[in-house]
């Protein structure tokens, strides 16, 4: 008996990998991730209350509180759907074995919701500092 390590895979390996049929992805993709309108109408969305929050931040004029409190509240939003679609990622992730993907799935959506009330909490914040600027 030899020592010496073989350079092929065993016939039975051989033939399990030449059968296996890779699963064809459907649809476009960005790397790993699907491209589906929801998704790209939460990106532009969030491009959206961004840039309008920038907007409110750095142009000073007499409703900058109020647009920031709508430029907040806008994230919130967004964040709060994309915790709700990362719930149903756990789950079909869950459902289908992939115990790594459903736990940083999970990770990720804790923290959008996290986002989300920090966004809406300031948009709340900002609207009760508008209220209370009034001349009486």
């Amino acid at each position: 008996m030899s020592s010496a390590r073989r350079s092929t895979p065993p016939p039975a390996a051989t033939a399990a990998l030449t059968n296996a049929v890779p699963a064809r992805r459907r649809g476009p993709h960005v790397g790993p991730l699907r491209i589906t309108p929801a998704r790209v109408f939460l990106a532009v969305a969030l491009l959206g209350g961004l840039g309008f929050l920038a907007y409110s931040i750095f142009f000073r004029d007499a409703l900058q509180v109020p647009l920031m409190a709508t430029g907040f509240a806008i994230c919130g939003i967004v964040f709060g759907i994309a915790a709700f679609m990362a719930v149903g990622g756990v789950l079909s992730a869950g459902r289908a074995g992939h115990d790594a993907r459903a736990f940083f799935t999970s990770l990720v959506g804790g923290l959008l919701a996290l986002g989300a009330m920090l966004c809406l909490a300031a948009a709340v914040i900002m609207g009760l500092i508008w209220s209370g600027t009034g001349t009486t």
